[in-house]
């Protein structure tokens, strides 16, 4: 079991967790992640730069998304990090652009964090996915968050995202890995941008359905970001294998990253993959020349 950290209120914390312990209902602020007092309570608030993210969630859960993973709040302080930083024209490291018009699916949302931050740096068009199970408390979690809850298979019907109750929205639709019906719905929206998948890599044959749903909803451009605690070594191994079988993937340094990642302490290893079907500046290269033939 982890070591448990906790701050006083003078302190700036990267997370405040609620929940009871003993049937005494306490209230926790932490410098240092720490997945045992995540996932033991029953409402938390991300500190994330200047973003404050309410989620509920089952700490009883049956499902390994019904509640948070470390490794979903160190890619919001990654994603808060790539947004403050200036555009600089031609820069070779940069792989991902927060723009806001680019179209981001995620798979695997469990509770939704990693959406919600994307729709507060001012992404416009983000998807957060799961089994059908955890559609319901996805939803909650964009609605407590001020925004505007959408589904694109008509299983419920779409607000008004412009009304002022709401700050932008976020489209939820449950996805069970390698379904066609459920991959259909999600590329009705168009060109996928980005595809995000955090912590997502936990056995062998869910790999293997991981792999397949990427290869499913990317196009040429789309750029998929992996990030995954090591935990089950054959598992990632799975997931190499298939991926490489179909893609280029790069595991990005270490230190090139988490360099960006300021007030965030965590002890366990992070493997952050880029996955792409064409080596990132060629992609670059071949739509550039297509933009400039339109």
């Amino acid at each position: 079991m982890g070591r448990r950290t906790s701050v006083s209120d003078e302190d700036k914390p990267i997370m405040s967790v609620e929940g009871w312990e003993d049937g005494v209902h306490y209230v926790k602020h932490l410098a240092k992640l720490d997945r045992w007092e995540l996932q033991a309570a029953d409402k938390l608030t991300v500190h994330v730069g200047d973003q404050d993210i309410v989620l509920l969630q089952d700490p009883h859960s049956n499902h390994l998304g019904g509640y948070i993973w470390l490794s979903s709040v160190v890619f919001c302080s990654y994603m808060d990090a790539l947004a403050k930083i200036p555009k600089k024209r031609n820069d070779r490291q940069e792989w991902i652009h927060l723009d806001h018009d680019k179209l981001w699916v995620e798979l695997g949302s469990g509770v939704g964090l990693i959406g919600i931050m994307l729709a507060k740096l001012g992404i416009e068009r983000v998807v957060i996915t799961d089994i059908d199970e955890l559609v319901p408390a996805m939803e909650r979690n964009v609605e407590a968050n001020a925004l505007a809850s959408w589904s694109i298979s008509g299983r419920k019907a779409n607000e008004d995202a412009t009304a002022a109750s709401w700050k932008g929205s976020v489209t939820v639709e449950p996805l069970l890995w390698n379904d066609d019906v459920a991959i259909k719905h999600i590329k009705s929206l168009g060109q996928i941008d980005y595809i995000v998948a955090c912590d997502c890599i936990y056995s062998e044959a869910s790999a293997v359905d991981l792999v397949a749903t990427m290869d499913k909803l990317a196009t040429n451009d789309t750029v998929i970001i992996c990030l995954s605690e090591v935990r089950n070594q054959a598992a990632q191994d799975t997931f190499l294998e298939q991926a490489r079988a179909i893609f280029h993937v790069d595991l990005v340094p270490q230190p090139q990253w988490q360099k960006k990642i300021l007030g965030v302490e965590f002890e366990e290893t992070l493997n952050l993959y880029r996955l792409s079907r064409t080596p990132l500046n060629q992609g670059k290269h071949h739509k550039k020349r297509r933009d400039s033939q339109k």
